[in-house]
């Protein structure tokens, strides 16, 4: 049987697992979240039902939120705002601090629900009310908002401030702008729609001067919450297990932290011996293979010479860079196979052979399609969506040909090959997103589809 404080600590390796929590025995099912060493939400049963249980460390850090989560609690239920019941909670127990919260009945996230069944006015009103009753959620990310019973519900309530005094409206402004950054810059003409409900929950009418001063704000919110996530995929947290020392560095996600956790070099050298090859070259190689219980794709980029190892091996390796490009594109909505890890060997902090790991996804390159199948009707509008959200987050791939672009079996395109690009933040991009343009009219000569994809990528 697990301790509260051991799992605090590290994860186990399989669910469900037994914990004694409190004087109850509770089987925990899965994690919610994680930060090793300072808090857990677990989903747990007994035979009295389900809960979530809400481990923190008894001191520090850990020790703060507990009580800013009970002092959150008790805010929002005399507020009137709708929280989880609390069942039991107790105070430094063998190093640990706890909350057992009721378990809500289907309960969806925010984060799982489509523009056309989101709740936009309920989530607006909600943060009216929390403003005008002196809380916001400082970290209003959509899976701390869940729909029970057309209840929204509020989470995580260690991040929940509550000052004494009325809060300013720049205050406010912030965390509405925090909260608008979670979506889709795509979205953001329709977000702006849930206005007027905010407004009207504080008995206030929208002023245009304070909706420009809003647009503001969301811009820099956005700038922080990239740089936020992509900063997490480099140390570990609920999503990635990170590792770094001076024979290796890797980043792995999911089943995979764990079937590479103990040797991942010899695995992953294993693998490519076995794995079915999808390309060979000098300076990379590619496999299909079975990871964990998963198809996926491993690249190794390949030292080819002893000066080649000189020229790189102080430089970040270009798995390093897939990882975080591929990332980059998953937290931007733009189609990459999923992003599953990646392992440097070094020697002595002198990096080596590197390994990039996605999904594997079955499909066609754009290459390999015929003239007639380029020109369907959805086919181009899929490019030209493409080029337009590469515009819209200047995105310079660097490497646009044809075999760059996987269609798969329900013709959905997905763009590979991520280790030369980059996100332009600086004057330039006009002139580099011509050059990926002109990159990918050349894989086709003169012609029809020619003339069809110009019309498409440059509407």
């Amino acid at each position: 049987m697990l301790t509260a404080k051991s799992i605090l600590k590290e994860l186990p390796a399989s669910f469900p697992v037994e914990l004694e929590l409190g004087g109850t025995k509770y089987q925990i099912l899965s994690v919610l979240r994680f930060l090793a060493g300072r808090r857990i939400v677990l989903h747990a049963s007994n035979e009295s039902g389900e809960f979530v249980l809400k481990l923190f460390a008894a001191q520090g850090k850990g020790q703060q939120e507990y009580q800013r989560e009970l002092k959150a609690h008790q805010h929002c239920s005399q507020a009137d705002i709708a929280v989880a019941p609390i069942l039991q909670h107790a105070d430094d127990q063998q190093g640990i601090s706890f909350i057992i919260y009721a378990f809500l009945p289907k309960a969806v996230t925010l984060n799982a629900l489509s523009e056309e069944t989101f709740p936009l006015t309920v989530l607006f009103d909600l943060f009216g009310r929390c403003h005008q009753n002196q809380c916001y959620q400082q970290d209003p990310h959509l899976d701390n908002f869940v729909f029970s019973n057309n209840t929204l519900y509020l989470l995580d309530l260690a991040s929940v401030v509550c000052p004494k005094k009325p809060l300013k409206m720049t205050t406010c402004l912030n965390n509405l702008a925090r909260l608008m950054a979670q979506f889709p810059l795509e979205q953001q003409e329709w977000l702006l729609n849930g206005l007027p409900a905010y407004f009207a929950a504080r008995n206030m009418v929208l002023d245009p001067m304070v909706e420009q001063q809003l647009l503001g704000k969301i811009k820099k919110a956005r700038d922080y919450r990239q740089a936020h996530y992509l900063k997490k995929q480099f140390r570990s947290c609920t999503m990635t297990r990170y590792r770094k020392s001076l024979m290796l560095e890797a980043a792995l996600r999911g089943n995979l932290s764990v079937s590479l956790a103990d040797q991942p070099l010899t695995v992953l050298n294993q693998a490519m011996q076995d794995g079915i090859s999808l390309k060979k070259g000098n300076s990379a190689t590619v496999v299909k293979r079975e990871l964990a219980g998963q198809q996926v794709v491993i690249k190794r980029y390949n030292m080819k010479t002893p000066w080649h190892f000189l020229r790189r091996c102080l430089r970040k390796s270009r798995a390093n860079v897939s990882w975080y490009n591929a990332n980059l594109l998953e937290f931007l909505g733009i189609a990459t196979p999923q992003p599953l890890g990646f392992v440097e060997q070094r020697f002595f902090g002198l990096r080596h052979k590197a390994y990039f790991i996605c999904e594997y996804i079955a499909g066609r390159s754009l290459s390999d399609l015929s003239d007639s199948e380029i020109q369907q009707p959805q086919m181009l509008q899929q490019i030209s969506d493409l080029f337009e959200q590469l515009h819209l987050h200047h995105i310079y791939h660097g490497d646009l040909k044809a075999t760059n672009w996987l269609v798969d079996n329900q013709q959905k395109i997905w763009l590979i090959d991520l280790d030369a690009m980059q996100q332009i933040t600086k004057p330039g991009f006009k002139r580099l997103h011509k050059q990926d343009q002109q990159r990918f009219l050349r894989n086709w000569p003169v012609g029809e589809t020619r003339h069809l994809l110009t019309k498409a990528i440059k509407a």
